[in-house]
């Protein structure tokens, strides 16, 4: 298969590639978690705890 990659040159461009970026990663992350076999309230917690480290400096 042969793929060809643009990389963004603008500031806008660069800042969009990143924001999609995360959507990406936060869905997958997401997936993942919805996927273990423990209980919802565990979840939630594993959920809380990542989003207190990402918001913590």
């Amino acid at each position: 298969m042969n793929m060809i990659v643009y990389r963004p040159e603008t500031e806008t461009d660069k800042k969009e590639l990143k924001k999609r970026a995360a959507v990406i990663h936060n869905q997958e992350v997401l997936l993942y978690v919805r996927q273990l076999s423990c209980p919802d309230y565990q979840k939630q917690a594993l959920i809380k705890a990542i989003l207190e480290e990402l918001s913590s400096p």
